[in-house]
């Protein structure tokens, strides 16, 4: 869908078109949901996915395309849904420690994309030997040098060296196997 296509959806709504706001859910429900689903607890995640549309529905005669596109004041929508939820069931220690700020960076695409790369690296790490798979989660994951790891596998360094070229070579593999694209 075009950006002019989903322009016109959106003022179709903002006229009442109960349809026009059908064909916007379906369009963006599951990016709103993959971006909530990987920042609270999934069993708040529906809910919560479901009160954007309410908020998107109640708010669309405050949207204005100021440069700005509808799917980003959707995510802003959700953002800040995000944002509250964790005002009203978290700490501040938590909200500080676990919840990143919204930059260029969180961007909720950039956001999501990330977890969807950590979800699949995740699942690619366990078709990996054991071997491999510790090596690069000590020096990926947990960020050791090579002199910490070799010291903690009883290993020399240059053995790491090919332990390494060995173990991302196989991951590598791993995951184009999966279907990620370099």
């Amino acid at each position: 869908m075009t950006e002019l296509e989903i322009q016109t959806l959106v003022e179709r709504t903002k006229q009442g078109d109960r349809d026009a706001f059908a064909m916007l859910y379906e369009r963006f429900i599951d990016q709103i949901y993959r971006y909530i689903y990987f920042r609270v607890d999934h069993a708040d995640a529906e809910d919560l996915v479901e009160t954007v549309f309410v908020k998107a529905w109640e708010n669309i005669q405050k949207y204005a395309n100021n440069g700005n596109t509808f799917s980003s004041w959707l995510f802003r929508i959700a953002h800040n849904l995000v944002v509250d939820h964790y005002r009203l069931n978290h700490s501040v220690e938590a909200i500080t420690e676990d919840y990143q700020e919204y930059r260029a960076e969180f961007h909720p695409g950039v956001t999501t994309e990330r977890k969807l790369d950590n979800d699949l690296l995740h699942k690619g790490l366990k078709h990996l030997k054991d071997d491999y798979q510790q090596f690069l989660i000590l020096k990926y994951i947990n960020e050791l040098s090579n002199k910490d790891i070799s010291t903690m596998l009883e290993k020399s360094e240059g053995s790491l060296r090919i332990l390494q070229y060995r173990a991302l070579r196989a991951l590598r593999t791993v995951l184009e196997d999966m279907g990620m694209k370099w």
